[in-house]
């Protein structure tokens, strides 16, 4: 994905119905949940493992709250 297409889903990635607090909690979603992706692609690339969504979404939601 080109980083103009990467920004645009970013600011996309905003509720209406929510207040400016709960988009930036939604969006710091957004940003953990592709930190994730990326990590989880990295380790299927260099070190062979296979994808495992739940890991993938068990980290992502541990990885925003903590």
């Amino acid at each position: 994905m080109r980083s103009i297409e990467v920004d645009s889903h970013f600011c996309g990635f905003t509720l209406n119905a929510f207040s400016v607090k709960a988009n930036k909690v939604w969006k710091g979603m957004w940003l953990t949940l592709a930190k994730e992706i990326w990590t989880h692609k990295n380790r299927l690339v260099f070190n062979n493992e296979k994808v495992d969504e739940v890991e993938i979404f068990t980290l992502a939601q541990m990885n925003a709250w903590t």
